[in-house]
């Protein structure tokens, strides 16, 4: 495990830090390969209910270490096919780690997110940004890269395909009142109340049903390839899950006896 990611449980939410702070948290092979491993742990501990993910310093993350000495592969492999591999075992893994995590995931954008920060941050459930971060979108003007990390498939879902090509082509800044009022984050605070805020959330996220953050964020992708009838049939079928389980029972219990409910493990 690298120090590059720092691990800190308390009252039953986890916090990932990605601790790179003199590089504004890029992202290191050593980093990536730990966040992924540090994902798979959280997703089957039964004392965590809530997770995290922010950055040390002034940044969120700066995306990937653009270091082609840190890119490992064997003799006579092109940077390409080496990165490529890497995407393959451990960048999109960690993408789709958040995406099946049982936790409610929660992105506290504390700074410059950028490249693959961005992609990172939006795979999160609820982002909630400083007024002073900001996100921007480095891979085709600077690099000449199309975005990755299901960046591709987030923006235009969540911005519309106007501003999704713009921001991509042009890299522009988008400010975090900007980025909230585009609909691309939950919301930005001003810095000064912007830890409280994380505070809070995280700890609503934490007292929700077991399980249920990942029903609601299954049922959302399922739904931008569906028609209506498909989704909501898959809206019956999970239902006639849920309906029979203890959360259930007990949301139901607690609306009776006005109280608020109380979820088990």
């Amino acid at each position: 495990m690298s120090e590059d990611i720092l691990l800190t449980v308390s009252e039953r939410i986890a916090t990932l830090t990605v601790n790179r702070p003199a590089s504004l948290n890029s992202l290191s092979l050593g980093s990536i390969q730990t966040l992924l491993q540090h994902l798979r742990d959280l997703s089957v501990r039964s004392d965590v209910r809530a997770l995290v993910l922010t950055g040390q310093g002034r940044g969120f993350c700066a995306g990937w270490q653009l270091d082609m000495d840190q890119v490992p592969g064997i003799e006579g492999e092109s940077l390409g096919v080496r990165q490529s591999h890497l995407m393959a075992e451990y960048f999109n893994p960690v993408i789709e780690a958040l995406h099946d995590c049982p936790l409610p995931t929660l992105a506290a954008v504390n700074g410059v997110c950028a490249g693959a920060g961005v992609s990172l941050a939006l795979a999160c459930d609820v982002v909630i940004a400083h007024h002073s971060a900001s996100f921007v979108m480095t891979f085709a003007p600077r690099l000449g890269l199309i975005p990755d990390l299901g960046a591709t498939w987030k923006m235009p879902r969540l911005v519309g395909w106007a501003r999704a090509q713009a921001t991509a082509l042009l890299g522009e800044r988008i400010s975090a009142e900007q980025a909230a009022q585009w609909g691309m984050i939950w919301r930005a605070e001003p810095d000064a109340e912007f830890q409280s805020t994380v505070n809070d959330t995280s700890m609503r996220l934490s007292l929700g049903p077991p399980g249920i953050a990942k029903e609601v964020r299954h049922a959302h992708h399922a739904a931008q390839t569906n028609t209506l009838s498909q989704q909501m049939d898959v809206e019956r079928q999970r239902q006639r899950v849920l309906l029979d389980s203890p959360h259930f029972r007990e949301g139901v219990a607690a609306f009776a006896q006005k109280r608020e409910p109380k979820f088990g493990a």
